[in-house]
């Protein structure tokens, strides 16, 4: 009888790394452990002390700082640029301009028309272009007592007229008699009939030479209507370099001198120190008829300040007018110095006189001034 087949059995091998792993059961997951400590209240106590005293160093640094910077913010902030003298009285004048004050603008200058603005900015005084003339006004004072003692002022013309046009009429009359005597004595009048061509062009210069010395030293414009720059520009004897200077800057323009002081200058007697200011301010101003889309201008000013004594003027306004493209500023007068004969002397400072005679005269203070005679001598 025929056996059943056998099975063929499994050969396991014997090394272990390769055997399958047995079967192991997932492990319960595990609880957190669970702490036991309780907090007793004096640590509750520490730590909201704790938190308090933090919030209130953070109140404390934060009142430091608002403090600090409230005090330090003047000093980080850009400051405003400081202005002088000069630029005020011009930026206050400006202001006058732009809201058409017309007592502000009499009060600070003397322009008859100033120009129309809406608004300004960048006011800037030009120091180097200032000038300041420092000295006696004892010759100045002189020349004017001469002044006054032989000529009458025309306002209207702007002239001097002599007092005594009677005796220059005198005067002239003698000369007249004197060439045509002249004129006898040597010839002239028998060498233009004599009808030789060398004689008659002899006599007709010569007969010239009759008028031209009559208009010369008889009657020339300073003897009969003369400007008060001809009569300084004559002085004798001549004035100081800073006296001649400052008559020499009034004769220029003797109306404004005239609305500055409120009087005439020629009327000024006093003999005491002066100083003589003269300053410009430009800025950049907007036309008040421009439209919007026109550029801004460009305004130059002059302010002058003159102080004698009892007389101070302050900083007044002379010239203001636009600046056109392509103009150059006038160079400024630089101011002379002053003699050694008159030195300058500042108001308030104690006069000194001399006591010492110069050779050959009497002794002479600083302050006398020789008189003299305004008109040139008559000829021989």
């Amino acid at each position: 009888m025929d056996q059943p087949a056998r099975r063929p059995e499994r050969v396991i091998p014997r090394n272990s790394a390769t055997r399958p792993a047995p079967a192991t059961e997932p492990a319960p997951p595990s609880k957190p452990a669970q702490s036991v400590f309780v907090p007793s209240a004096e640590a509750k106590e520490r730590r909201s002390r704790r938190w308090a005293w933090i919030g209130m160093s953070l109140l404390a640094l934060l009142a430091i700082g608002a403090v600090g910077v409230m005090v330090y913010w003047p000093r980080l902030k850009p400051r405003p640029r400081h202005l002088d003298a000069v630029e005020q009285v011009a930026g206050k004048y400006l202001d006058a301009l732009v809201r058409n004050d017309e007592e502000t603008k009499s009060r600070l200058g003397t322009v008859e028309e100033p120009p129309g603005i809406g608004s300004y900015r960048d006011v800037y005084h030009q120091r180097a272009r200032d000038r300041q003339v420092r000295g006696s006004f004892a010759p100045i004072a002189a020349l004017h007592k001469r002044i006054d003692s032989e000529f009458n002022y025309d306002a209207t013309a702007g002239r001097f007229t002599p007092k005594n046009a009677l005796g220059m009429a005198a005067e002239t009359l003698d000369a007249l008699h004197a060439a045509k005597k002249q004129a006898e004595e040597s010839g002239m009048y028998k060498k233009m009939q004599s009808g030789d061509p060398n004689e008659i062009f002899d006599a007709a210069e010569q007969y010239g030479k009759v008028f031209e010395n009559i208009s010369t030293n008889i009657l020339p414009p300073k003897r009969l209507v003369p400007t008060y720059k001809m009569l300084v520009e004559s002085s004798k004897p001549p004035l100081t370099d800073a006296a001649r200077s400052l008559a020499l800057t009034v004769a220029e323009n003797p109306k404004l001198w005239d609305a500055l002081l409120g009087r005439s200058f020629y009327a000024l007697k006093p003999d005491g120190p002066f100083i003589y200011e003269e300053s410009e301010v430009t800025a950049t101003a907007r036309d008040r008829l421009a439209s919007l889309g026109d550029p801004p201008t460009r305004l130059r000013l002059k302010l002058v300040r003159f102080r004698l004594e009892g007389i101070d003027t302050g900083w007044k306004v002379v010239e203001a007018h636009r600046v056109q493209p392509g103009e150059k500023p006038t160079a400024p007068t630089s101011p002379s110095a002053p003699s050694p004969a008159s030195p300058s002397v500042s108001p308030g400072e104690p006069r000194s006189y001399s006591t010492t005679p110069p050779p050959g005269g009497p002794a002479v203070s600083p302050g006398d001034v020789p008189g003299g005679s305004l008109q040139p001598p008559a000829p021989q």
